[in-house]
């Protein structure tokens, strides 16, 4: 990351026109833009047309082509429905007139309601795994420049289940709101949840001979959290299959509430040489 574009900034697209934003990317080895980024930066410009704050209840993301992360964004904010408690949004990110990436958000104040929720699973302590610098996933220890701080609880699965773990904290404190939170954990979801798919045939994030990449994304946020202390993100595959994995996991916060949900389909394939997605 340079010191000359922040994760800050990056999360706050520029307004240059009506629902119109422009946005820069956090430069990344191999000059990709990484999806987690641009999720965040989609909550951040459709909340923007919004006419009074809301939280975001779903994001729902199909990741269309690569980008350069050295060129700008174009972010177009479509208003699907303004209602008395739900507003929907269609955002649709391009660069250079290329597509890259469709979502769709519908925002929702807290209401009453029934409530319950499945139970945290048994993982190993945050404590014990942090104690030991092995435990941390490469690209995102105290030495990387990933903005979270992962942990993986890969102890917890010796049989090559296809069910994966992390506990992750940003490294730089989150600002008070619910938007910026979201924001965060819309950036952190995309990082390592289709571990669980990999699992059962261990396959290394760091093997130049696999290729992994996002097909599409959803996050659905079921309560308030504030991302930062500890979360836990617990997953599993149900399947894997023809190049394509999907991924389904629950994210905790360390007192144990279940604040959201989140899944993805990917590729998950052996890289071939000079062979694109």
């Amino acid at each position: 990351m340079t010191e000359e574009r922040t994760l800050e900034d990056v999360l706050r697209p520029r307004q240059v026109g009506p629902d119109r934003f422009e946005a820069l990317s956090l430069p990344l080895a191999g000059g990709a833009i990484y999806g987690g980024q641009l999720m965040a930066q989609v909550l951040s410009v459709a909340a923007a047309t919004l006419p009074a704050p809301q939280p975001a209840h779903y994001l729902q993301t199909t990741f269309v082509a690569f980008g350069d992360a050295n060129a700008p964004l174009d972010m177009a904010v479509t208003r699907l429905r303004d209602g008395r408690n739900t507003c929907q949004r269609l955002v649709r990110v391009s660069q250079q007139g290329r597509d890259l990436l469709l979502a769709t958000l519908s925002f929702q104040n807290a209401a009453g309601g029934y409530d319950h929720q499945l139970p945290m699973p048994p993982v190993p302590a945050v404590e014990a795994l942090a104690a030991d610098p092995a435990n941390y996933i490469p690209f995102a220890s105290p030495a990387g420049d990933f903005p979270y701080l992962i942990l993986d609880c890969a102890s917890n699965n010796p049989g090559r289940e296809p069910v994966a773990a992390i506990w992750a904290r940003p490294r730089e404190p989150v600002a008070v709101g619910e938007l910026a939170h979201q924001m965060g954990f819309a950036f952190l979801s995309d990082a390592t949840i289709l571990q669980s798919a990999m699992q059962p045939h261990d396959l290394d994030w760091e093997a130049a001979d696999v290729f992994v990449a996002t097909m599409n994304h959803t996050i659905w946020f079921h309560r308030a959290v504030d991302i930062n202390d500890w979360l836990l993100l617990h997953g599993a595959s149900p399947s894997t299959s023809h190049g394509r994995a999907l991924s389904v996991a629950n994210a905790f916060t360390c007192a144990g509430e279940l604040f959201a949900t989140v899944a993805q389909e990917g590729v998950i394939r052996p890289q071939r040489a000079g062979r694109k997605a």
